[in-house]
């Protein structure tokens, strides 16, 4: 059985290989509606009716939605602490360097947020400053705090306080009726000078989302979880920690099944008793908390059972494919970005709302094999991703060297 490490680098391919997986269930939560960054008018959600778009949009709901930004921003910790450690060994200031790295990649967050509103990258920048205070944290700080972030618990505690005293679930008041009628014109009748103007103005609903859903301590929970499974070392040697993939995998599923069944009894009974639960706060807040459980599970169940089926020699066959895509993670999830504005927005082909979400799914896939086909074309030839070149040339102030001197295999062994 080969290691989980690409020969004649130190890059984890596991750890590729996840990265792969996140971009492609990134990429199924947006194109299933259009490529829609924001809220549209509910009638729009429901245009197709058929079953395959009742498939499509059944899978987004369950195995998508929420689970996939996670897996990237625990992928993202973990990196964080493999390049701060590199750092140290080299007795060079982790400061100084890690944030020049941050500041270039807001630089490109912001570029890309003019473009597509829901840019992550410009949320994941101030949450890697904050991480760089948090980098000696104790283990079982770590742990801890990282684990009641993951969970969303401030956030519910916080909705509970707001139920409580003002009889609302929302933090903060906003109309999505109005904000969706506005995002919805601006994708369906904007020129690309309409566009850079709305998404500008919309960073004040982004962050309102972020506040509202708990999105950014989810995020930045993800992350003190991914640097501590990067102090420990655990994907390093997956191998030799099996047993505690296995133990995660066993308790995460556990805890997944109890939160779904609770889902289940919770929808029933709703159902039963006639309870909506937009007009019911205590009911969507208990939603609410059973869904964060199910979430956060499912999420470390992937990490940990792709990790695990990396060992496993036909699978890793299978799966390290992905790894292309993860070693161009950025470049990857800025491409995905352009063809999905340029397919479903007026500035493009203008299919927003035409096709369906199923017809939507189908595209997806063919755009995922696309991206890994080019990927592992380009890395035949070139060492990094076009932007990831560019990004690490900024860092150094130099060019790095892009354009191998010997192509290596296409099998990425």
């Amino acid at each position: 059985m080969s290691l989980p490490f690409n020969p004649g680098s130190e890059r984890i391919v596991t750890l590729d290989v996840l990265r792969g997986f996140a971009l492609f269930g990134i990429l199924y939560a947006h194109m299933i509606f259009w490529y829609a960054g924001g809220p549209l008018p509910e009638a729009t959600y429901q245009l197709y009716k058929d079953a395959g778009s009742g498939i499509a949009i059944g899978i987004y709901m369950i195995f998508i939605i929420s689970k996939f930004f996670a897996i990237f921003s625990f992928l993202f910790g973990l990196s964080f602490y493999i390049q701060i450690d590199k750092l140290e060994k080299r007795h060079q200031s982790v400061v100084l360097r890690f944030g020049w790295r941050l500041a270039i990649l807001g630089i490109i967050g912001v570029l890309h947020h003019i473009f597509w509103r829901a840019d992550i990258l410009s949320i994941y920048v101030p949450l890697g400053f904050l991480l760089l205070f948090c980098r000696n944290l104790s283990n079982k700080t770590l742990l801890v705090v990282g684990s009641l972030l993951a969970l969303n618990i401030p956030t519910k505690c916080a909705e509970l306080i707001s139920i409580i005293f003002r009889d609302q679930l929302q933090l903060i008041q906003e109309d999505n009726k109005v904000a969706g009628a506005a995002y919805y014109d601006v994708i369906k009748n904007g020129n690309l000078a309409h566009i850079i103007q709305h998404n500008i103005h919309a960073i004040t609903e982004k962050l309102n989302y972020q506040i509202n859903s708990g999105r950014g301590l989810i995020t930045f929970g993800f992350f003190l979880l991914g640097m501590l499974a990067g102090r420990m070392r655990w994907f390093a040697s997956i191998d030799q920690h099996q047993i505690l993939f296995k133990q995660v995998l066993k308790k995460s599923s556990w805890i997944l099944t109890i939160a779904l069944l609770a889902g289940i009894i919770l929808g029933l009974s709703t159902l039963l008793l006639k309870i909506d639960f937009q007009e019911t706060p205590v009911a969507g807040w208990l939603g609410g908390f059973i869904l964060e459980f199910f979430n956060a599970s499912l999420t470390l169940v992937y990490i940990t059972g792709i990790s695990l089926l990396m060992l496993k020699p036909k699978w890793e066959t299978r799966l390290t494919p992905l790894a292309s895509v993860g070693k161009m993670a950025l470049s990857v999830y800025l491409s995905q970005s352009i063809i999905g504005v340029f397919l479903f927005f007026n500035i493009g082909f203008g299919l927003f709302t035409v096709t369906s979400p199923a017809q939507n799914a189908l595209l997806c896939i063919a755009i995922f094999a696309l991206q890994i086909f080019v990927c592992r074309w380009w890395l035949t030839y070139f060492s990094y991703g076009p932007i990831e070149w560019l990004w690490r040339s900024a860092t150094d102030l130099k060019w790095k060297p892009l354009v191998r001197s010997v192509p290596p295999r296409l099998t990425m062994e």
